[in-house]
């Protein structure tokens, strides 16, 4: 079975269309799609059909036979895209330039001013094939709003380029985003389409995806914001807060003596969020000091910076946000699995590196042991040792053990699945799939993974994301 495009030539009399949907129907072919305007071409119809091959080659032989085949093809594409245009003179004239260009014609315009400094215009493009629609519709963007394209896509694939720019209108006016940073959450969401399709994914599904991960950061903004808060008391005088978002990492907070070290920040988009829930717990949290330990260079560990004025890392973490304030790709991005995804982390998260001068070099790997020891960070009661691992999940990445009072912080070398709240859990699913695997090396990963757990037994479990645990196995 497959799908077939005839353009067929109707004579100007009554009757022709339903002459043709007989002969269709003879041939145990189901019309999909059907396109006649005869205001802008009276003698020409589209016909979209679905059937046996061997049943479309008849078909295609007996419209010829009775004169009404101009053409077949199962790549045109016929579109109505509505343009958001600036009311000045010359804009019209420079997108009919495009359609020349590209020789693609057009078989409905509607456009009028309005009152506004803008107007809306409504045209039908026929295209050869989707890819030159892609073209026409990718250098219009550069210089006009593309609001919306209409095609009907039911059950078939037909063209993506169409479907593509329909969805990052969608998440243009979701996410608040600029024409440009539009142009490239569509060209990243086509490329993790590319990289889903070589696994035979519906490209609904892989959308669908994406679609989730820019609604769920957005629907847990302001009053919907609710992470759980959880502490534990370490000693008399240090304590332990855990600040657990519906979506993105786990932030910890350990007080001591009126001052606060932070390890992990969450992500960027609520760092509005967050800081009010620092005031609520520290009352006097602007006037405390504050220090920051990343275990890694995710962004939903590092979005939230800008309160501290030192920063430790690793230095391979630090020559990851190196290399992204010099727009360098960073160690996710060298993967080309994980790069498009990592872009549209980007945007959705409003994700901005921190300060070079900030960050404050605890030590660097030179051995390929899969934990090497760093350096040591002491924190009033705490006495941390800083091991960075084998990079399974993430080059530069680092654990923090306290072997006196038996308390790690693992990063997302341990992820606490089974102490998800249910939001939690559906957004964890997102990265995986869009990312292929949130690893950069799932085998060195789990590695590192099988040391902690069996290594640090009796030991308070402080995973990268999901509720704390004690390791009693």
């Amino acid at each position: 079975m497959k799908y077939e495009t005839f353009i067929l030539r109707l004579e100007d009399r009554s009757g022709p269309l339903l002459e043709v949907s007989k002969i269709i129907s003879s041939y145990n072919a189901n019309i999909t799609r059907l396109s006649y305007n005869k205001v802008v071409d009276q003698h020409t119809a589209f016909v979209e059909v679905y059937a046996d091959e061997d049943d479309l080659k008849e078909l295609s032989r007996q419209l010829d036979e009775n004169n009404y085949l101009l053409k077949h093809t199962s790549s045109e594409v016929d579109v109505l895209i509505t343009l958001q245009i600036i009311d000045i003179p010359g804009v019209v004239t420079n997108i009919l330039k495009v359609f020349e260009k590209y020789d693609v014609n057009i078989s409905y315009v509607n456009t009028q001013e309005n009152g506004t400094s803008y107007q809306y215009c409504k045209i039908g493009l026929y295209a050869a094939n989707s890819k030159l629609l892609q073209k026409v519709i990718d250098e219009i963007s550069t210089f006009c709003e593309i609001v919306s394209i209409n095609y009907d896509m039911q059950d078939k694939v037909i063209d993506n380029t169409v479907f593509y720019h329909n969805f990052a209108q969608e998440m243009k006016k979701t996410l608040s985003l600029t024409q440009k940073q539009t142009n490239s959450f569509l060209d990243n969401s086509n490329k993790i389409l590319q990289i889903l399709e070589e696994k035979n994914e519906n490209y609904f599904k892989t959308f669908e995806y994406i679609r989730k991960f820019a609604k769920y950061t957005v629907d847990f903004k302001g009053e919907n914001f609710n992470p759980r808060i959880s502490y534990k008391s370490i000693t008399d005088n240090t304590t332990i807060y855990l600040i657990e978002p519906q979506c993105g990492a786990n932030t910890y907070i350990i007080e001591s003596e009126d001052e606060l070290l932070f390890i992990d920040t969450g992500f960027s988009c609520y760092q509005d969020e967050m800081k009010n829930i620092f005031q609520e717990l520290f009352p006097h949290f602007d006037d405390m000091k504050k220090e920051n330990i990343l275990t890694h260079a995710d962004m939903d560990h590092a979005g939230i910076t800008d309160i501290f004025n030192e920063i430790y890392v690793s230095e391979n973490t630090f020559i990851n946000f190196k290399r992204e304030h010099e727009g360098k790709k960073n160690f996710r991005e060298e993967n080309p699995l994980h790069e498009p995804y990592i872009k549209l982390d980007r945007i959705i998260s409003k994700y901005t590196p921190p300060e070079l001068t900030k960050l404050r070099i605890i030590g660097n790997k030179k051995t390929d042991d899969d934990f090497e020891k760093i350096g040591h960070y002491n924190f009033h009661d705490l006495s941390f040792d800083i091991y960075e691992s084998n990079g399974g999940h993430l080059k530069g990445e680092i654990i923090l053990v306290d072997k006196d009072k038996k308390i790690i912080f693992t990063g997302d070398i341990f992820v606490n699945v089974k102490g998800f709240t249910p939001e939690q859990y559906e957004f964890n699913l997102l990265a995986p799939y869009l990312m292929g695997s949130v690893n950069t090396d799932s085998a060195k990963a789990s590695i590192c993974r099988k040391i902690i757990l069996e290594k640090c037994r009796n030991y308070l479990l402080c995973p990268g994301h999901g509720e704390w645990i004690e390791n009693t196995k």
